[in-house]
């Protein structure tokens, strides 16, 4: 059995908006990216422009719907590894082809975010964006990198919001590299801390899935990306057939089934689906990302059929209900897909259990 893996949604990705968070920068900047052959890069720098006003004047749900918003349309339009480095700040790095080309993505990006601003009701300039070129040949020398992500940017206005800059690479002024490279590292292990706890607030101690805190970010990302891409998105809620049998046999025989359910549906999941336990009972959701209803019941299918079989090995056959929901049929929030899920669940469990039934 593939044991499941609840550490990467809190060790190097932003649970708000999905991108690679701060310390996933640092360490992907010290290894240069991954930029074996030192091919030409350019760092598209995004700041939310006036977010602290955003805020205070629309609250910090519509906050964080901006940079739900921001964190998509930027992989979406650079179709490359992006970061969010601090509370408004992104950094998308393009590896390889012409500096120019770069140019042009970060100008598309810009004219894209401006012209989506009226219909988020905020007004242009939305962000500043600083377009920085690093030359060939080299790799990048960290406190170098951090010092041009934080000069650069600071060069852009609401009068000049977009500009291009040729990284200024010197090392001479070394006092000041090595005050940046060790502020750096202590961010570093500030973030690792903070990361530490963050896996704590999301993860479910008995099956080490994420948890209903979990899920609920999870699934309001995914609902903005299929809004902002067009795509569909179904959501699984799963429910185990008579486990209180086990519970028989004390509160450890309980949750060593929840972890053999969690550990037999994540082996079964695509690398992009979602799965976490829902409630402290034996409910479990599972988010599909770009998938049709009809896609998501060949997936639920799957996942009735590998409880079945892998339970022949357990203490009692064990059985799974699962209802399905999706968007945009059953709404474009994460209650109205849960309240659907939920209805088809319940029909599953009231037409005899272990079976797939789609919400009305």
């Amino acid at each position: 059995m593939k044991e499941f893996d609840a550490s990467n949604p809190f060790l190097r990705v932003d649970m708000l908006t999905g991108c690679n968070n701060l310390v996933s920068f640092s360490k992907s900047l010290e290894n240069n990216f991954e930029n074996i052959i030192f091919e030409r890069t350019s760092l598209i720098v995004v700041d939310l422009y006036q977010l602290r006003d955003i805020n205070q004047a629309k609250g910090f749900d519509y906050g964080d719907r901006l940079l739900r918003w921001l964190g998509i349309a930027i992989k979406d339009e650079t179709d490359t590894t992006v970061y969010r480095i601090s509370g408004d700040n992104f950094v998308a790095v393009l590896i390889g082809g012409k500096h120019k080309t770069h140019e042009a993505t970060a100008r598309k990006l810009f004219d894209r975010l401006n012209s989506e601003a009226n219909l988020l009701e905020v007004d242009a300039p939305v962000v500043r964006m600083a377009v920085i070129h690093f030359p060939d040949s080299a790799p990048l020398n960290p406190p170098v990198v951090w010092r041009n992500i934080n000069e650069k940017l600071e060069l852009t206005s609401a009068e000049e919001p977009f500009q291009v800059f040729h990284a200024d690479t010197s090392e001479e002024d070394v006092a000041t590299l090595r005050a940046i490279d060790l502020m750096a590292k202590r961010i570093e292990t500030l973030g690792g801390t903070l990361q530490y706890t963050f896996k704590l607030a999301y993860t479910d101690p008995v099956s080490n899935a994420p948890n209903m805190l979990a899920i609920q970010r999870r699934l309001d990302l995914a609902i903005s990306e299929a809004i902002v891409e067009q795509k569909p998105l179904s959501l699984c809620m799963i429910d185990g057939d008579n486990l209180k049998q086990y519970n028989r046999h004390g509160y450890h025989a309980g949750d060593d089934i929840i972890r053999k359910i969690t550990g037999t549906l994540s082996a079964v999941l695509r690398p992009n689906d979602f799965l976490g336990r829902w409630r402290m009972g034996d409910e479990f959701i599972i988010i599909l990302p770009s998938t049709s209803v009809e896609q998501a019941g060949m997936v639920a299918e799957r996942l009735c059929a590998s409880i079945e079989s892998a339970s022949m090995g357990w203490l009692y056959p064990t059985t799974i209900s699962i209802g399905i929901s999706y968007y945009p049929k059953h709404g474009d929030t994460a209650n109205k897909l849960l309240e659907a899920a939920e209805r088809g669940l319940q029909l599953a469990k009231m037409s005899g259990k272990n079976r797939v039934i789609l919400a009305p």
